[in-house]
C-alpha cells in the first residue's frame, strides 16, 4: 500500500505530499495520523521550512465522506467532536504553532476540510487553476479544522460568512484578491516557484522567523487552541440536525439535497 504522505527533504526545506490521488488527496483516518506524524518530525532542527502539497489533480478534496459515513452508522458511532479533536484539531494546531514557515502548495480543488488546513499554514501558493470551497454548508456542517477562526481572520467577517454560507467555489485569482492565498503562479511552475520561496525562506534567520510566527499568532489567534474545541463542539450540534443528514444522502445519491424538506 502507498504511503499517504510522502516525505522529501532537502536544503533545510520539508516537503509533505498527501497521497491518495484516486480520491483526490481525500481525508481518511490513515493520512490525518500520517500528517500528524510527519509535521511532529519536522520539529528536527534541520527543517527549516515545511511544504505541504497535494499529488496528481488537485490539493485536497476534504474529508473522505465515504468513511465519515461508516463512522457515524457504525455499531458503536463515533462522535464528530471527537473526530475532531483527534485528527483535524491536532493536525492545525500543529501547523499554527510549529515555529518555522509552513507553506501550502495549492494545485487543482481544495475543499472542505482540505481547505481548512490549507489556511492553517503561513503562506498559500495557487496555481492558476486552483479553486478553493468549503463545502461544508452543503452538508449542513460548519466550517471546521480551525476556518471558523483563520478565515475571517484572512479575509474579514462578511466575506468569510458568504464564503461559508454559500459554499461557493473561488478561483485562483479572485482567492488572491480577497486575501485567501499569497500568490498565484502559472500550474506548470507551481512547484518551482514554492521550492523557489522555501528556499528563500529557509536560508532566513530560523530564530527571528521563528519568533515572528509566535508573535503574529499571539496577536491574531491567541485563543486558537481553545476555540477549537468550542468549534467541534458546534459541529457535533450541526452533525445531529436533519440538514446533516440529507446534505450527506444528497451527496451519495448525487443529487441537490433539500434542506428544510421533510422526508418521510
Amino acid at each position: 500500500m502507498a504511503e499517504s504522505v510522502l516525505r522529501s527533504e532537502s536544503g533545510g526545506v520539508l516537503t509533505l505530499a498527501l497521497n491518495r490521488p484516486d480520491k483526490l488527496n481525500a481525508f481518511d483516518a490513515e493520512m490525518t495520523a500520517a500528517l500528524l506524524a510527519a509535521l511532529e518530525d519536522a520539529d528536527r532542527e534541520t527543517v527549516r521550512c515545511v511544504v505541504l502539497s497535494g499529488v496528481g489533480r488537485g490539493f485536497s478534496s476534504g474529508q473522505d465522506l465515504g468513511e465519515f459515513v461508516r463512522l457515524q452508522q457504525g455499531e458503536v458511532k463515533a462522535s464528530v467532536a471527537d473526530h475532531l479533536r483527534h485528527g483535524y484539531n491536532r493536525v492545525v494546531l500543529k501547523l499554527r504553532t510549529i515555529e518555522k514557515p509552513v507553506i501550502a502548495s495549492l494545485n487543482g480543488i481544495a475543499a472542505g476540510v482540505g481547505l481548512s488546513i490549507a489556511l492553517a499554514c503561513d503562506i498559500r501558493i495557487a496555481a492558476d487553476d486552483a479553486r478553493l470551497t468549503l463545502g461544508f454548508s452543503k452538508i449542513g456542517l460548519i466550517p471546521d479544522g480551525g476556518a471558523s477562526m483563520t478565515l475571517p481572520a484572512l479575509v474579514g467577517l462578511g466575506r468569510a460568512l458568504e464564503l461559508a454560507w454559500t459554499s461557493d467555489r473561488v478561483g485562483a485569482e479572485e482567492a488572491l484578491r480577497i486575501g485567501l492565498v499569497n500568490r498565484v503562479v502559472p500550474a506548470a511552475d507551481l512547484e518551482a516557484r514554492t521550492a523557489e520561496l522555501a528556499s528563500q525562506l529557509a536560508a532566513m534567520p530560523a530564530l527571528a522567523l521563528g519568533l515572528t510566527k509566535r508573535a503574529f499568532n499571539q496577536s491574531t489567534l491567541p485563543h486558537f487552541a481553545a476555540w477549537l474545541d468550542d468549534e467541534a463542539n458546534y459541529q457535533e450540534l450541526a452533525a445531529a440536525g436533519p440538514d446533516h443528514r440529507e446534505g450527506v444522502a444528497a451527496f451519495i445519491e448525487k443529487r441537490a439535497p433539500a434542506f428544510g424538506v421533510v422526508r418521510t
